[in-house]
């Protein structure tokens, strides 16, 4: 804000400066003004003075004239008889002594004088003139009748400048003659009254000369004024331009403290004795939430920023520390404590209130202020952070230790390092390795911690042994790492160990192994290839030429010698594989024939990855190949019998089956129909053959428990008793018991056990609810239910079809799973029939 006031005060300096010279030309040009009015109207004056005399003088002759009745003179050349007055008796007289005389009127008076005013060289002028003159010498000219016009109109005189056709300039002036009574004699035969307007006589008066003179003085007059008016605008301009050095210099000195104020991070703002903002840099205004200065200048800053403490209490003014220090002209430092922002929120500050004094009184105080938001937060993430670090070190799975650079002595020392060494951390700290490992080992150790600090780089130590507490020893894998002072001088060594003692066992296994796999891909008749695309370079192992039965010594490893042995029939989907994996960028996996040269076939299995550059060139591709002949001649003979074994069971479970249903006459045919309408319905569902098939099977004896039913109460041809029916519901838990020591690749067992289980858990023998119960058995309960209703029993007559899909339909999602009852409807509309 003070840079805006400094900038007022020289845009006001340079108004007002603007406004006097404008002030001081207006005066001296009005002073100019009105002195050339006045001389111009003093000299007009004059001129028409002048004149007004002259023509007075003349008018009084002529008027004298008039009232004589005219007057006669000799008649000459010049001077001839007016023809106007020829009507006049006595115009013509003769004197005793024979001198011709003629009476001349008082016109002609007047215009024998003029013409001898003009013959006689004078420079003054005068003419008789009229709008409708009787003498056509007595015409007016253009200024003449302006004047005469203007008689006419009642105008009583006129005078002015003009210019007459001789070149010069004349100053003008007429007088209307107006008709008396004594003109009457001659002019009222020409129609004139009395009182009428006859004309005027205009006297013209040189004033060439004395214009140049009037010229002069008024150049002079404007000359003068110009010299005041330059001096003038020059003592203001010498005073403006002072006074704007002089407020230049408050102003460079006030921007120069506005820069230094606005250019410290911290805010920073004055108040006077009454606590009111003087100034305030742009750092305390954005700090406090403001939009500009103008909006805390004048304010109680108390009031606006600092009313309440951080719990919420009222922080009087008697209590403010900036008050204390201009009261006691002394600086105050707060740590911490809240000032408020525009928007009402807070923030944690410290500050400083400094006294301004001058002359040994207090005269206000400025207030450096910091928002240590930031600094807290820092603070509290240090703390965090040294937490955090502590933490880590002390749970990391490795060794963490730091030495005294000067005496390699343990300063930390972490939990995993006591689990280590075996050691507590008490034991450790303050001592250094030649009191714990042998002399040798620990002279070691000394010699690298010391070669680690002056080298000032990491140290690797991929290997070390190191004996413990209890007298084991266990491989360290270790990193070293000085840490210096500001000055370059070593003040800790920290060390990481890990515990390698597990890998070297696992490294002596694995090398161990590596030669036993070496063996066992010899035995597994496994061998790889090579192929560098760049050089167009082909390497086989051993194994490979055992493989295709190629002598190494004859025959080269060539892409040519791979084609050839491989079968016909086969070479096309081989080079195939190979092709599209370049141009795919992918591995591939395959298994071809072998045709050798006696005809018999191998089969093997190729795998092969190749490397791309990151243009997508391919670079070199490595493969496998594995004789899997006999695995595939054993997984032939396994097929067949297992084909046999399984044509052996299903012929098992419907001899079973058959054996179900020569206990129970009126039921023969049951399970096969389940089976066919439990398969038909897992086809619907998108299941695979293997698993139709298990469910078929399944299906078929699912009833197997009834063998343990008695006969009498499986054929009866009424309704069953209660303890009949529970009889007869064993046999869901009998069948399980019959099948679950039977190893079959379904779930054939379960059927038997859960295929009258219902989804809300009201079936038996376990009230199994839900996904609980295998798919399997939801799909041969509906099917079961489904043929029970549709055939005959012993207890009823058949209910058909439609009853049964209505009694799935009704209880659908409740005692029957949504999705079978679905697939069971679709069969059944698809004109399913049992056979």
């Amino acid at each position: 804000m003070p840079r805006h006031r400094n900038l007022s005060r020289i845009g006001l300096l340079k108004r007002n400066t603007r406004f006097l010279m404008l002030s001081w030309s207006a005066v001296v040009a009005v002073s100019l003004g009105w002195s050339l009015y006045l001389k111009n109207h003093a000299f007009e004056a004059s001129l028409h003075a002048e004149a007004k005399a002259i023509h007075a003088l003349d008018m009084e002759y002529r008027n004298w004239v008039i009232h004589s009745g005219g007057v006669y003179v000799p008649v000459t050349e010049k001077i001839v008889p007016s023809p106007w007055l020829s009507h006049v008796p006595e115009r013509d007289i003769r004197t005793p002594s024979g001198k011709q005389l003629t009476l001349l009127n008082s016109s002609y008076v007047v215009r024998l004088v003029h013409d001898g005013m003009t013959s006689s060289g004078g420079e003054l002028r005068g003419h008789i003139a009229s709008l409708k003159p009787i003498n056509p010498a007595n015409a007016a000219d253009t200024w003449e009748r302006q004047a005469l016009e203007s008689f006419q109109r009642g105008g009583r005189e006129s005078g002015s400048i003009d210019v007459l056709p001789d070149g010069k300039t004349y100053y003008r002036y007429m007088k209307p003659m107006v008709t008396e009574a004594n003109c009457l004699k001659c002019h009222a035969r020409y129609g004139d009254k009395l009182g009428d307007i006859r004309g005027g006589v205009s006297i013209a008066i040189p004033i060439d000369a004395a214009l140049q003179d009037e010229r002069g003085e008024r150049n002079a007059m404007i000359g003068g004024h110009a010299l005041i008016w330059g001096v003038g605008l020059l003592g203001l301009f010498v005073s403006g331009r002072r006074q704007r050095r002089a407020t230049q210099a408050i102003e460079q000195s006030e921007a120069q403290i506005t820069l230094l104020t606005n250019s410290i991070a911290h805010a920073i703002y004055g108040q006077d004795l009454d606590g009111n903002c003087t100034f305030i840099n742009a750092a305390g205004v954005k700090a406090l939430g403001y939009d500009d200065a103008s909006e805390l200048l004048g304010r109680d800053m108390h009031a606006l920023v600092h009313h309440t403490r951080a719990d919420g209490s009222h922080y009087r003014h008697a209590d403010c520390p900036t008050f204390h220090s201009m009261r006691e002209g002394r600086s105050f430092h707060i740590d911490d404590e809240v000032f408020w922002r525009k928007d009402g929120s807070s923030f944690p500050a410290s500050y400083w209130s400094y006294p301004v004094m001058q002359d040994g009184r207090t005269h206000g105080a400025v207030v450096t202020f910091l928002d240590i938001s930031e600094q807290l937060r820092v603070k509290d993430e240090l703390k965090s952070s040294r937490m955090l670090l502590n933490s880590i070190v002390e749970n990391i799975p490795a060794m963490v230790f730091l030495k005294r650079a000067s005496d390699l002595r343990f300063e930390l020392f972490n939990r995993a390092g006591e689990q280590l060494l075996g050691y507590k951390r008490a034991d450790l700290l303050g001592k250094n390795d030649h009191d714990f490992f042998p002399r040798e080992q620990a002279d070691f150790f000394t010699q690298k911690d010391r070669a680690v600090l002056d080298s000032r780089r990491l140290l690797e130590i991929p290997e070390e042994p190191i004996k413990t507490a209890d007298g084991k020893e266990k491989w360290l894998h270790t990193f070293k790492i000085g840490m210096y002072d500001e000055a370059g001088r070593a003040t800790h060594l920290l060390g990481i160990s890990v515990d390698i003692t597990a890998r070297k066992q696992v490294e002596d296994a694995l090398r161990e192994n590596e030669v036993k796999l070496a063996e066992a891909q010899r035995m597994a008749h496994l061998g790889s290839w090579q192929l560098d695309l760049e050089k167009d370079e082909l390497k086989w192992s051993d194994e490979i030429y055992r493989i295709f039965e190629i002598d190494p010594q004859q025959f080269g490893a060539t892409y040519e010698a791979l084609l050839e042995r491989i079968h016909p029939e086969d070479r096309e989907m081989v080079n195939k594989a190979y092709t599209d994996s370049l141009k795919d960028r992918s591995s591939y996996q395959i298994e071809h024939r072998l045709l050798m040269k006696d005809g018999r076939v191998k089969y093997v299995q190729e795998k092969c990855e190749t490397t791309f550059a990151p243009d997508g060139k391919p670079l070199r591709s490595l493969g496998t190949v594995q004789d899997v002949t006999v695995t595939r001649f054993a997984e032939r003979a396994l097929r067949e019998q297992q084909q046999v074994l399984e044509q052996a069971l299903e012929g098992t479970i419907h001899t079973v089956s058959m054996a179900v249903e020569l206990r129970d006459p009126y039921t023969a045919g049951h399970q096969r129909r389940v089976a066919e309408l439990a398969s038909a319905i897992a086809a619907v569902m998108g299941l695979d053959d293997e698993c139709i098939k298990g469910i078929r099977l399944g299906a078929t004896i699912h009833d197997i428990g009834k063998i343990g039913i008695p006969a009498e109460v499986l054929s009866k041809p009424s309704r069953l008793t209660a303890i009949e029916l529970q009889i007869v519901r064993e046999h869901a838990a009998m069948g399980f018991e019959i099948l679950k020591d039977v190893r079959f690749p379904w779930p054939v067992a379960e059927i038997a056990h859960q295929h009258h289980e219902r989804m809300d858990g009201s079936g038996y023998p376990r009230g199994l609810k839900g996904d609980a119960i295998c798919l399997e058995a939801r799909i041969v309960a509906v099917a079961d239910v489904v043929e029970s209703m549709a055939t005959h029993r012993p207890y009823r007559a058949a209910l058909g079809v439609q009853a049964a899909m209505d009694e799935i339909s009704a209880h659908r999602g409740t005692l029957y799973d949504a999705q079978v009852v679905d697939a069971c409807r679709q069969v059944l509309d698809a004109g399913f029939r049992f056979t």
